[in-house]
């Protein structure tokens, strides 16, 4: 084997084994760092937490746009602790605001803003989490919510 192939063979074992490592889901936590972006999406896009523990979120809204995160369809199953609302914003959910009543508000921030609140989730599964504020979940303002039971 001359030296070109041997560094390319070696190149590609070493991208497959990276590969197969790789671990796209994320950790449990209970404490989300999440930013919404001007472009219209959650960063990280996916999260893992606990069932039934108080998780807090920290929602940063980049300079140009306010956010919100909403979970979808957790129904009696999840509650909001400190709900977490920008600077003088009431946040009222009106007709510009469309979320479902078995959706759970959790958090609102205004342009620029960066906002805490809490929230817990009672029944394991896969969530899915957006942002009501109008255009922004049609733009793909969405994310995944794990909730895990480490038992």
């Amino acid at each position: 084997m001359n030296r070109i192939t041997r560094a390319v063979s070696i190149g590609v074992a070493a991208l497959a084994l990276a590969a197969c490592g790789a671990d796209d889901t994320p950790d449990v936590t209970t404490s989300l760092p999440v930013t919404g972006t001007d472009g219209l999406a959650f960063e990280p896009d996916a999260f893992a937490v606990p069932v039934g523990e108080e998780v807090t979120v920290t929602l940063t809204s980049e300079p140009a746009v306010e956010h919100d995160l909403v979970i979808e369809e957790v129904g009696a199953a999840g509650a909001v602790g400190d709900e977490g609302h920008g600077d003088g914003d009431e946040h009222m959910m009106d007709d510009d605001h469309a979320m479902a009543e078995d959706d759970l508000h959790v958090a609102h921030a205004n342009a620029g803003e960066t906002v805490t609140a809490t929230f817990t989730v009672d029944e394991p599964g896969t969530y899915q989490v957006y942002c009501s504020v109008p255009g922004h979940r049609q733009g793909g303002m969405e994310a995944t919510l794990a909730v895990v039971d480490d038992a």
